[in-house]
């Protein structure tokens, strides 16, 4: 066979510019795509049977390097069962390369097998879409990169025969010419006038700063010793223990809160309080730093100013005076819980709070699953500090969350912990599906037999259907799933079983399955949730 023409050249270009590693998915249409990515030789390249795993094992990658990650498949449904990973990465705003394997044009959409329209198979949720045949695919990876970062697509139209013949010699790229292939594509210089910024913050008296999602940062720690609150989620890794959930559990406490300047550094909350908070009782000012959002995102609805600029630059260069009005004062919720969490029993936010103190002794990063465990982390007593959170809360699904943990675990030496309840568990455990099960893998399984934060929500809680059509109850385990992984399985019922000393410290990946009671961790969770209320 004659090898596809350009595909040499397309993979030697995306690795020319920093792109060296890739999630390869098996089949016959980008089966050149494959060969040419494992035998050039710079790539990483690793190979995942679930398209729908290999997406948020990649996104996993990208998430720790900031470089962009090429995910390839084959045609037809492949590219689709990439979605769920393509829209966490463009809010998450984490570059991928989607390489997707097509016919040729030809026969799109005559009844052929594998023949969907693949030209912007991902919508708006892709920063750009290439056509091999016709683009300068050579862009892809600056346009992945260019904030906000992003996924982007390129279509590869290939045709038959896809295999070389025997003993045909398929050319290899040039490992190595450009010894910056190594470093980010990306610029930090931000052109900000700061004059007025600066005078609005001598002339506010009441300043509250929020944090999204975001990594770890200790930058905001500047801010706190001038007495302006900091609050953020534990998603937001910017070290706050200002329990402001909690907090705002009294709403007549709110209008004492009330800020003059808003700013909003991040991404999104998980907290809907401090939202519906900042809608009811707007700043007359309220910023948002990032040095070029997607769109015009204002979830708070008071949103009077985007500053294109990223954090640790706009705090360096503001000018900063004290202010002595901070009234998030959390003393008296710390007082409570404490109280609260000094009389342990076996139910979920119990062993929240037990398992977050233990992992705050190690090494260790970890990967927190939505739905209830996102939001556990955020009531307990014990805080995240030192232990850098990830999450996957760019729209917030349940799918993919145990992959992205997967992916992560292969860029760190620290233990990679994933948190999970048992219904995300089951929903993605092809995670565990492929041979890049690190050594540093752990995997905490919350299991109550179902969804279990429909219990918690007003109005579903309450419905005929729950049971059947929400919480959608169900008795499977993860201890075969371990086995078939090759992984230590522990399992715990009750205090005398939770060995977390022996998990964590396991010679190999390890997963832990917790049994709870979703019924008593819903009357749990209220009696502790009626504490902070006025």
């Amino acid at each position: 066979m004659a090898f596809p023409k350009g595909i040499i050249e397309l993979v030697d270009s995306l690795y020319q510019q920093g792109v060296n590693e890739a999630v390869i998915c098996p089949g016959s249409r980008n089966a050149p795509l494959m060969i040419a990515l494992t035998r050039h030789g710079g790539f990483k390249c690793y190979s995942s049977t679930d398209e729908r795993s290999a997406g948020f094992f990649g996104l996993g990658i990208a998430l720790k390097t900031g470089r962009p990650v090429i995910i390839c498949c084959t045609s037809g449904s492949a590219g689709l069962n990439f979605a769920p990973a393509i829209v966490e990465a463009f809010f998450q705003e984490i570059p991928l390369i989607v390489l997707t394997a097509d016919r040729p044009k030809e026969w799109i959409g005559q009844w052929d097998g594998q023949t969907i329209y693949q030209e912007n198979l991902f919508g708006r949720h892709a920063k750009a879409f290439f056509d091999f045949e016709t683009d300068d695919c050579s862009a892809a990876p600056l346009t992945a990169m260019a904030e906000p970062k992003g996924p982007v697509q390129i279509n590869v139209p290939i045709s038959e025969p896809f295999y070389p013949s025997v003993g045909e010699v398929i050319p290899k790229g040039e490992v190595g010419r450009v010894e910056s292939r190594d470093k980010r594509v990306e610029s930090k210089e931000y052109r900000v006038d700061f004059s007025y910024f600066n005078q609005a913050i001598s002339s506010a008296d009441k300043i509250l700063v929020t944090v999204g999602q975001m990594e770890d940062n200790s930058i905001f720690e500047t801010l706190s010793a001038y007495g302006i609150p900091v609050i953020g989620d534990a998603t937001s890794n910017c070290g706050s223990t200002i329990a402001h959930d909690l907090l705002l559990a009294d709403e007549s406490i709110w209008p004492a809160l009330q800020p003059d300047l808003h700013i909003h550094f991040g991404k999104s909350f998980v907290s809907k309080r401090i939202k519906q908070f900042l809608r009811t009782h707007k700043p007359k000012q309220s910023w948002l730093i990032h040095p070029n959002p997607i769109g015009r995102p204002d979830p708070f609805l008071c949103l009077t100013h985007v500053i294109n600029t990223d954090a640790q630059n706009f705090i360096k260069s503001a000018e900063w005076s004290s202010k002595s009005w901070n009234t998030w004062n959390s003393a008296k919720i710390t007082s409570l819980q404490a109280e609260f969490f000094a009389q342990p029993n076996w139910t979920e936010l119990h062993l929240y709070n037990q398992i977050t103190e233990k992992i705050e002794q190690e090494s260790a990063e970890v990967h927190i699953a939505n739905s209830l465990a996102v939001r556990y982390i955020n009531w307990t007593l014990v805080k995240f500090i030192k232990t850098e959170v990830y999450s996957n809360r760019g729209t917030s699904g349940i799918d993919g969350c145990l992959s992205t943990a997967v992916g992560a675990a292969q860029k760190t030496d620290k233990l990679c912990i994933s948190i999970i309840g048992d219904v995300a568990f089951q929903y993605d455990r092809n995670a565990l599906w492929n041979q890049y099960i690190p050594a540093n893998l752990r995997i905490i399984v919350f299991n109550n037999g179902g969804g279990g934060i429909f219990r918690n929500l007003d109005g579903a809680k309450d419905l005929p259907e729950l049971d059947e059509f929400m919480e959608t109850r169900q008795g499977f385990t993860a201890k075969n799933t371990a086995k078939d992984a090759g992984i230590s399985y522990f399992s715990a019922s009750s205090a005398a079983e939770l060995n977390l000393d022996s998990f964590l410290h396991n010679q190999g990946p390890a997963l832990l399955e917790i049994h709870t009671n979703s019924i008593e961790n819903a009357a749990e969770l209220k009696k502790y949730m009626a504490l902070f209320k006025a």
